[in-house]
């Protein structure tokens, strides 16, 4: 279960009972709801919860909020890790990402055996930075990331963007980004790899922004 990853914030002899309690919780709830429900979905009042546990469910639920899954990522992305580097996604692996490679070249010289010559030993290696798919982060589109993208502020929370000759007009409310044309859209955009992914969908856009 994801709370797991958290289980070293708990003390050791308090983890055994909390998982039975949470197992309890979780049969009564589903069984209330007349439907099955995983960890990711599950939510419950912490007032049915003994009080040596709320620390430790208020942790889980804000790692649950920056968590982000690799299908929602596609070659160019920007994300971050938990270190707050901004990085890159090149390619997308099983349990991590790539963000940079490049081949280094090393000559080393050597004597030819039996001959007074002398040559060289050439060998490409190539280097690769990668990072655990668990340990990436969304960057959340702010005021000064819009402008770094591109996008103008027309008026208070009014911003446009322009392609080309086309121009579309979007709010940008709660750092919340959403398109208006000509009403305002139900979704919204939070994070910046959402941005690009949509300016790709509906113009095969690829939104570049150096950060």
């Amino acid at each position: 279960m994801c709370i797991l990853c958290t289980a070293r914030l708990v003390p050791a002899s308090e983890i055994p009972g909390f998982q039975r309690f949470l197992k309890k919780e979780m049969q009564t709830y589903c069984k209330y709801n007349s439907q099955r429900l995983s960890c990711a979905h599950f939510n419950f009042s912490t007032k049915s919860i003994p009080l040596k546990y709320h620390a430790f469910i208020r942790v889980f639920h804000l790692k649950i909020d920056f968590m982000i899954h690799t299908k929602e990522l596609r070659f160019g992305n920007k994300v971050k890790t938990r270190q707050g580097e901004v990085i890159t996604v090149q390619q997308i692996l099983s349990n991590t990402l790539i963000y940079d490679s490049k081949i280094e070249v090393n000559r080393e010289l050597i004597n030819v055996k039996g001959s007074y010559m002398t040559d060289y030993l050439t060998q490409l290696n190539e280097v690769v930075k990668e990072v655990d798919c668990h340990d990436i982060e969304p960057i959340t589109l702010s005021q000064d990331i819009l402008r770094k993208c591109g996008f103008r502020n027309f008026l208070r929370e009014q911003w446009i963007f322009s392609i080309g000759n086309s121009h579309t007009d979007w709010e940008f409310v709660d750092e919340r980004l959403r398109l208006r044309s000509p009403g305002t859209a139900m979704t919204s955009i939070r994070y910046l790899h959402q941005l690009q992914n949509f300016l790709y969908a509906i113009a095969t856009y690829e939104l570049e922004v150096a950060l």
